[in-house]
């Protein structure tokens, strides 16, 4: 059950730790917008959506991780696989769109495909998690 748990928590740090490396880009991005990193980046709003739901996943996957152990309970790896996945994909495709925001309008099949799937996931196991827990909580 630990190993599984600490999974979400090693998710959350990475998360977090994109996240801080983005609060850097941004600097860097808002400072010249002709620089080396503009040309990178040049969706600075994506980045900082990036940025933001990168924290707020790190957050999340933090109280999940909080809450399993509080009510001790043992999720399925399936259901924290998918969190853990969704949770980093989904900011991911704000992250690609910065860099590339032609996306927006044509993105390819590969970053549709992405999207959907990270999507799927976060839902499943967030909806997953969030059901054992109320479940528990009603007991």
């Amino acid at each position: 059950m630990t190993s599984n748990l600490n999974l979400l928590v090693v998710s959350a740090g990475l998360c977090l730790a994109v996240a801080l490396v983005e609060a850097w880009l941004l600097v860097g991005r808002v400072a010249s917008e002709h620089g080396l990193l503009a040309r990178w980046f040049p969706g600075k709003q994506d980045l900082l959506r990036s940025h933001i739901d990168y924290l707020m996943m790190a957050q999340l996957l933090f109280v999940v991780f909080l809450m399993f152990r509080s009510f001790d309970l043992a999720p399925s790896p399936y259901i924290v696989l998918a969190t853990c996945i969704g949770s980093f994909g989904n900011p991911l495709a704000f992250l690609v769109r910065a860099m590339r925001p032609r996306y927006l309008e044509m993105p390819p099949l590969a970053f549709t495909a992405m999207i959907g799937i990270s999507c799927i996931l976060t839902t499943l196991g967030y909806g997953a998690s969030a059901y054992m827990l109320a479940d528990a909580a009603l007991r």
